[in-house]
């Protein structure tokens, strides 16, 4: 009898190891797609920068932009927020800030340089 209580406490806690391997598994996943979501949504502001070959965009697209990006139902991230600090000589630093359901914020940074023809 104590052998087979014992089979059975070794096979709850290989069971319980199996489920939270498969949680963490399951919140790796999501936080790379919201890091690949973040790449994007930064992508399509620089892709709008450098289209009109410039850094400096209208207050409509960026609150366009902005909107999208805070949107988690669409294409947006959960309690996202997107900013544009212009630089000196045609530089842009465009930041995606988000706050995944694991609680701590995450961010995505990236520069764009626009070089005149």
């Amino acid at each position: 009898m104590i052998e087979v209580l014992a089979a059975v406490l070794l096979v709850s806690f290989g069971i319980l190891g199996l489920l939270t391997l498969l949680a963490k598994g399951t919140q790796a996943a999501v936080n790379t797609e919201d890091n690949q979501r973040a790449a994007m949504l930064a992508s399509e502001l620089a892709s709008t920068m450098w289209t009109m070959n410039t850094v400096s965009i209208n207050a409509s697209t960026l609150a366009a932009w902005n909107a999208r990006v805070g949107d988690a139902k669409t294409a947006g991230l959960p309690g996202g927020v997107g900013m544009v600090v212009m630089g000196a000589s045609n530089v842009a630093r465009i930041t995606v800030k988000w706050t995944p359901p694991s609680g701590a914020p995450r961010a995505y940074v990236t520069d764009v340089v626009i070089v005149g023809p």
